[in-house]
């Protein structure tokens, strides 16, 4: 079949991550033998030089545009819906008169589902939405996001959420009946051989944007409290870096705590074959990708009751900590430290692999695919 993924983005060099998860799903059901096109509509903010319009790559397997004409951040609150779907449309028609129309639309993300407004109304072709987003981890939304997310949902021949707890989300605010289909595990964990390790100097690490809901100040003062013998490897950027920094200065710990900025997936499971066990307490996940990666590389885990992870960590892979309590989280990370040589690694990726591998997750969407495409005709 030929699959039309709409995305919020696609990596590239500058940007390794963004809208990697949707290219390794597309990668997947390339794998799988099915055709794959992507199309994103980009409207994040861009220098000026940016060239407007749609561009165009392509590695062989996969078919990719991107159109950018003005950031969002520029257009008032009430156009924008007006643009973006307008955006779409034109998207999709110029990828429609390229590549043929698809058996399928596989959205990825509210927002981006609600842009198909326009497309769903001129084009005969069914729509599956997936969500992610965290934002819906909120007890209350705003009203336009209300709005948007009423709109997007409507246009959907079947609605997938990537953990139980976003598809209770869902239907709480939204009232929408879901299915779940998780994130999926990049092959880059699951491919090298997952080496001996020393315990002594035991190696943390953490991967994830350095913004508040990660948590990771909560985690530098539980680590503050371990004996300073340990190591803490922290892998993202974000705004919260340099209060993050005095934060270790501080608590006089800078020289056990180790910035290492964005990496690649490669760089980051390098780090992960070096590491001990690995620990985010984060205050909210739809999921939790870095979780499994690090289980992949047959890394126990500890991590927070906060949506996502408790779907997966239990006590055979690692530990769970309630959201905002250090004292748990510190005596969580001890325990771990003195356990370690009893967690199986090898028992914890071969978990990951058959739940959220490649082929685990493409083989359940070519099976939701089928039956909308067979329920549309």
């Amino acid at each position: 079949m030929h699959i039309l993924i709409i995305s919020h983005g696609y990596p590239t060099a500058k940007d390794p991550q963004w809208g990697c998860f949707e290219k390794d799903q597309a990668e997947a059901l390339v794998n799988m033998g099915h055709r794959v096109t992507v199309g994103v509509v980009d409207m994040r903010f861009r220098p000026s030089n940016q060239a407007i319009g749609i561009g165009h790559t392509d590695d062989g397997t996969i078919s990719a545009y991107i159109y950018f004409l003005l950031s969002g951040k520029l257009i008032p609150g009430r156009m924008k819906r007006f643009v973006s779907e307008r955006m779409m449309l034109h998207l999709c028609r110029k990828i429609f008169r390229a590549e043929g129309l698809p058996d399928v639309i596989y959205a990825h993300y509210m927002p981006c589902i609600a842009m198909l407004r326009l497309v769903k109304q001129k084009y005969a072709i069914p729509v599956v939405g997936i969500e992610h987003w965290s934002e819906l981890n909120k007890s209350k939304l705003p009203r336009r996001l209300m709005q948007t997310g009423r709109t997007a949902y409507a246009l959907t021949d079947r609605l997938l959420a990537v953990s139980p707890s976003l598809q209770a989300q869902m239907k709480r605010h939204f009232g929408v009946e879901s299915e779940v289909v998780s994130d999926m595990v990049s092959n880059v964990f699951l491919q090298s051989v997952i080496p001996e390790k020393t315990a002594k100097p035991f190696v943390w690490l953490a991967v994830g944007s350095l913004i508040q809901r990660k948590g990771y100040d909560e985690l530098i003062e539980a680590f503050a409290q371990l004996d300073n013998a340990e190591q803490l490897i922290i892998v993202g950027s974000g705004p919260e870096r340099e209060r993050l920094h005095i934060q270790a200065e501080q608590l006089g710990i800078a020289s056990r705590v180790r910035f290492t900025g964005m990496l690649d997936r490669e760089a980051i499971a390098s780090l992960m074959n070096e590491s001990n066990a690995f620990v985010l307490p984060s205050r909210g996940e739809t999921f939790g990708v870095a979780y499994i990666e690090a289980m992949a590389m047959g890394l126990p885990v500890i991590a927070t009751r906060c949506g996502g992870p408790e779907h997966f960590v239990n006590s055979d892979n690692g530990l769970l900590v309630k959201m905002d309590n250090v004292e748990q989280l510190t005596k969580a990370m001890r325990q771990m430290e003195v356990a370690i040589g009893t967690y199986q690694t090898e028992k914890i990726r071969a978990s990951v692999q058959e739940r959220f591998s490649a082929k685990a997750i493409a083989g359940q969407l070519e099976k939701i695919f089928e039956i909308v495409i067979k329920q549309h005709k």
